[in-house]
Order: C-alpha cells, then structure tokens, then sequence
C-alpha cells in the first residue's frame, strides 16, 4: 500500500460519506482482533496447574472468549488489512455483538488509495469482493443505536430503564422491590429447573429471565439514589478478586480446602471492616434457603470447625440410631415427638450425603424428577390400556411401575 492510513482514513471516510461524523473508529484488522483478546489469561497448554472448567468437566475444549468487545458499536467502524494478509476472521467476531442483518459495506482500494469497487451486504449476506496485489479491503460498520444492541448488556439496560422511566410501562412503575421478591425466587427455581434437566435452551432462556429480576432491581435503586448499575458491577467483581488471592495475587494454596478455608478467612476481614461480626460460625445461612440445603450448610459449616464425625461408619451408626429413636416415636402417637425425631433423622441424612461427597439437595431434586417422569409414564400406560388408576389395585399398579422402571 502506497497511502498512509491517515490517507487511507480521509479516503474512508468520503468514500462511505461519513466526513462529519463524530466518534468514527478506524482499526487494522489484525489489530481489532488483538484487542479483543483478554488481558492476564495464562495461555493453555499442558503445563497448566488448573485446567479451564471445559476440559476439567469434559465439556469440551477450552475457547478463549472475546474480551473485551474492541468497537463501540454505538459509533460507525471502519476496518482495513491488506490484500497479502492471511484471512481475518471479522464475520464471526462482529455477529457477537452486531444483530445478523446490520449492515456493512466492503470497498477494494487500489494501492494509490483510489476507490476500485463497493458492495453493500449484512452479517447474513457478507459482501465477497476479490482484492488484488498492492490493494487493500476497507468494512465499514454501520452504528447501532443502544435500543438496537439486543446482544449486550446494554441493550438490556436500555429496555429496562425505559420500562421503569417516563412513559414506561404502567405496571412495571407500580412495582416495588418487594412486589418483585417472587418474581426472583420463581425465575430462580426456573433456572434449577433447567440444570436438573440439562436442558441449555431452557437455560439460556431461563438465564435472561433472571437477569430482568436483577436489572429491574439495579434500575429501581439508581432512581432511589441508593445506588447504580456500575456500583453493582464494581461490587461483585472487586470480591471476586479480592477472594480469589491465589489467582489474581501470589498466594499459593494445596488444594481445593485451603481455598475454602482462605474464602472464609477473606470473608470475615470483609466483615469485620464493615465493622460487622458473626456471632457464631453458622451466623449467615440465608433463612430464604429450602431446608434441606440449610441443614447441608450448616453442618458443613459445623464440621469445619471440627464438630464432626471421624469416619463414615460412625455416621451410618447416628442414622441407625435416629431411625430407632424416630420408630420410637411413631408407636408414642406424639406428632410433636414425631416431627422431631424425622427432622433429626432428615439432618444425619445430610450429614452422609457430606462425607458421600453428594448435594443432597440435588440428589433429593434428581429424585423428584426421577418420580414425576416414571409416575407420568405410569398414568399414560394405564390410560393407554384404557383403565383408570383409581380402578386398579396396589398390586396392579406396583406391577405396572416395575415394568415402567
């Protein structure tokens, strides 16, 4: 290329007639690509300590994500590389931000700068123009407006704060942060739903639907002046560095228990210069939480400070013992005893599940799910024969599930 890239730039811009417009970002190609890389990722390979979550999950190889996203779409971008470069990969970085029919214009310069040929075309339909030795090829992205940008943040803060603003939505603007409390633990049980089925469409979906919960909450308090989105982001990202020292710091840790015990550390200087305390170490179990999964954490919680067991046979022993005390119960008539007694077989439960190295809360959902399919296929067999499941014996219907089983 004989022209400058200041003269490439004027020749860009007259080309695609946007001399005057402000905030127009001018990038080499492979140097676009470059920025997109995030900063301070080690770089994969067999020497590494910890493996990427894809691989240490066999979910498949590791991809390093686009991070952050070079070009401001709001402002129109122009990219250029040379005819003899290796082929640059724009397709596929722009369609992460851009929706797949916004338009791009692609031209073919010669090497004095002259324009030779233009075409027009969108994420969908890209423009396929043949540059020649000495030339150079120009994309031009056109701007997307922010309540266009329905791939970022963004775009999704930008419907938010117009849902909650002047003009909004009647009953969005009626609502509290309160009035939208079971509207958060529904899409949080939806999105549970989704990972006990593995089902990743309904979990993408699902995802979204909790982020309206938190955007709507985020926009609320900017408009109280408690607080702003940014304030949110700089909250959440500043602890997760500020507890993660053997990551983002120096620190060296053996193993998966001394990074428990260091977050817990962390936890409490947090505390404590918030001039904040606990009491006791179970002070802190969200009461929110299902019972089963605070009895896991409490008695996690317990154990670490040595209030456990020393072997698993120990452990089927209390279980043998509380379901004595627990028959014993049930010959007394108390209800009040009975409850009692099932809750403290119900906590030893957890306790196993602990030294099993099990969720028991997942495990109790799994089987929920496990019941409700084979149940579900019970009904339509029976109905399939033309019977009724009142109409049929125990014996009957035990007979049916086996076969279902």
């Amino acid at each position: 290329m004989n022209v400058t890239p200041g003269q490439l730039l004027d020749a860009a811009l007259r080309i695609f007639a946007l001399e005057g417009t402000s905030g127009v970002q001018f990038w080499e190609a492979h140097a676009l690509l470059a920025a997109s890389q995030p900063p301070g990722l080690p770089q994969v390979g067999h020497a590494l300590g910890v493996r990427p979550w894809a691989e240490t999950m066999q979910a498949g190889s590791y991809r390093v994500p686009v991070m952050p996203f070079p070009l401001q779409p709001v402002a129109p971008a122009l990219i250029w590389w040379h005819h003899d470069d290796p082929s640059v990969p724009l397709h596929d970085l722009l369609a992460l931000r851009y929706p797949p029919h916004h338009l791009i214009r692609l031209a073919i310069l010669d090497s004095q700068g002259r324009l030779r040929d233009l075409v027009e075309g969108s994420l969908t339909t890209w423009p396929e123009l043949v540059a020649q030795p000495g030339e150079t090829s120009l994309l031009a992205v056109d701007h997307l407006p922010v309540n266009e940008d329905q791939r970022s943040a963004d775009g999704l803060r930008w419907v938010m704060t117009r849902l909650l603003g002047p003009e909004g939505c009647p009953w969005d603007v009626r609502q509290s942060h309160a009035d939208l409390r079971s509207a958060l633990i529904e899409e949080t049980c939806e999105v549970l739903e989704a990972l006990d089925t593995g089902d990743m469409e309904a979990l993408k979906e699902e995802l979204g639907d909790l982020l309206i919960s938190i955007f709507a909450h985020c926009e609320m308090a900017r408009q109280a002046g408690y607080f702003t989105f940014e304030d949110v982001f700089a909250q959440v990202t500043g602890k997760l560095i500020g507890r993660h020292p053997h990551v983002f710091g120096n620190l060296v840790v053996d193993g998966e228990h001394q990074v428990l015990q260091n977050w817990e550390q962390i936890k409490a200087t947090e505390l404590a210069a918030k001039g904040r305390t606990r009491a006791g170490t179970l002070d802190g179990v969200p009461p929110e939480l299902p019972a089963l999964a605070t009895a896991q954490k409490i008695g996690k919680r317990a154990a670490r400070t040595g209030f456990n067991w020393t072997g698993i046979d120990q452990v089927w022993a209390k279980i043998n013992e509380e379901l004595d005390e627990l028959r014993a119960a049930a010959a007394s008539a108390d209800p009040a005893h009975i409850a009692e007694e099932f809750g403290d077989t119900l906590f030893v439960l957890t306790r196993l599940a602990a030294w099993l190295q099990i969720d028991a809360e997942l495990a109790l959902r799994d089987a929920n799910l496990k019941f409700r399919r084979r149940f579900g296929q019970l009904e339509a067999t029976v109905a399939a024969q033309g019977h009724q499941m009142h109409a049929l014996s125990l014996d009957e219907m035990i007979r049916l599930w086996q076969t279902v089983k």
